[in-house]
């Protein structure tokens, strides 16, 4: 049980007493939060942060929300949230992803929230991903007697505090619901629905409907077409003959179903100007999106066929069910730059949460409001307003529940905005899946990464 020789040297010559913790294995901070169990309200966090004067390190209780705005006022300058992969080359000696907040290690501005001197006991990572240092409330408070102190971390009860923002309450961030849902159905904000999206969607509702004249929509968008036909023509598919036209892609490789709804996805989905990166960003976006799309349908296919929502409605729900984040990049730039730190510096808080902290409202609210104002099918609403919530029954509870299982199960392959990867007992009641029909479908997902992950590339090119 060992701690970098720097730290343990700095702690021993300041006369600072510490414990050291072992944990079974390397553990990211995460990981340690659930190991601690009880003890995770005196875990201390760090997050690195990039600002014009140089790096700052940040330290808070686990729990709590870091408020990138206030920080950032603070500073005095935009902060750029460091990911683990770009933090390590900063601390020299560390474990990847364990941070300690040890004054005068790394050369580093260091601010810490007060919260942290109220503590009886703080647990801090040391550098070696499977020991822990720990601290009570004299050493702690001698620790960091020196070092910088601002208010910038939120606790569960302030987090939660503005949801009586719903009746149109002001809240901190100056937004309100009311306010962003005016500005929401304001059609100067708004794309209208684009046209191919109208004309596929009076081709749903159409018994003649058949390929040639989903080709023929489908071909008035050259990009659009060629990602039908860059699909079809897609080892994923195993079609061994000549793909020489929309139609044939249709006919006899991807189907009739499937390429109307990826074509109204795309259509809609690209309708939208919102910045590539982040972790609401258009890429992330579409690698989610092709992911659980894909898993939605395999597990439809798994569950009893009386049970089965339409194939082509559960594929759409799992492409569009985040489409709010499109929404919110499109119309308050600004706030989604702000959503995308704040989600980067708190990878443990739902992104509803801080959403709703940060804006008053959520990416389900926003999508909801957009697909009721494009006249979306009620299945597709369901999905969009309540992947996220556990044990929802309606008439079409189906679309949800199913999302809210994909969300769960590429959380565990860390894809997607979802912090849980437990499955309720109740959702796979209420669809009539086992466990193992679950896991045998994130297995074939599995299987398939590579070739999905090149199908949601060509949907960002």
């Amino acid at each position: 049980m060992t701690i970098p020789k720097s730290i343990e040297s700095y702690l021993t010559d300041t006369e600072i007493q510490f414990e050291l913790i072992t944990l079974p294995r390397p553990m990211d901070i995460g990981e340690t939060a659930e190991f601690l169990a009880d003890e995770a309200s005196n875990l201390i966090r760090s997050v690195a942060i990039e600002a014009s004067g140089g790096i700052v390190v940040t330290a808070l209780p686990y729990p709590m929300l870091l408020d990138v705005r206030q920080l950032s006022e603070h500073i005095g300058t935009e902060s750029n949230i460091l990911t683990e992969e770009r933090s390590e080359r900063y601390f020299t000696g560390c474990d990847r992803g364990s941070f300690p907040p040890i004054p005068e290690q790394f050369n580093f501005r260091l601010i810490i929230d007060p919260e942290i001197l109220d503590l009886e006991q703080v647990i801090l990572q040391s550098g070696n991903s499977k020991t822990m240092i720990k601290l009570d409330k004299i050493n702690a408070n001698l620790l960091y007697q020196e070092i910088e102190t601002h208010n910038f971390a939120v606790s569960s009860e302030r987090l939660f505090a503005g949801r009586n923002a719903s009746n149109g309450e002001q809240i901190e961030s100056g937004f309100t619901p009311m306010r962003l849902k005016k500005r929401v159905e304001d059609v100067f904000d708004l794309p209208a629905m684009p046209e191919i999206a109208q004309d596929i969607m009076k081709l749903r509702v159409d018994p003649g409907a058949d390929a040639t004249r989903l080709a023929q929509i489908v071909t008035r968008d050259p990009s659009l077409a060629a990602q039908v036909i860059s699909w079809a023509s897609s080892p994923y598919y195993g079609y061994q003959g000549k793909i020489d036209s929309v139609e044939t892609a249709i006919a006899r490789v991807l189907g009739f179903e499937l390429v109307m709804n990826l074509a109204l996805g795309i259509s809609i989905g690209k309708s939208l100007k919102v910045p590539m990166d982040g972790p609401l960003g258009v890429r992330e976006f579409w690698r989610q999106a092709i992911y659980s799309a894909s898993l939605a349908e395999k597990l439809c296919r798994a569950m009893p066929v009386k049970q089965r929502p339409e194939r082509g409605l559960i594929y759409l729900s799992g492409l569009l069910h985040n489409f709010g984040h499109l929404l919110l990049g499109h119309v308050f730039p600004p706030q989604f730059k702000l959503v995308n730190a704040s989600i980067e510096a708190n990878p443990h808080i739902a992104v509803e949460d801080i959403e709703f902290y940060v804006l008053g409202v959520t990416h389900q609210e926003l999508g909801t409001w957009l697909m009721q104002n494009w006249h979306m099918p009620e299945e597709l609403i369901v999905a969009v307003q309540r992947h996220h919530q556990e044990e929802f029954w309606s008439k079409h509870a189906v679309y949800s529940n199913i999302v809210l299982v994909t969300n769960r199960i590429l959380k565990r392959l860390n894809i997607g905005d979802s912090i849980e990867t437990c499955i309720p007992e109740s959702t796979l009641e209420l669809l009539s899946l086992t466990s193992e029909a679950v896991e045998s479908a994130m297995h074939d997902i599995q299987s398939e990464s590579e070739t999905l992950d090149i199908l949601s590339r060509q949907l960002v090119a």
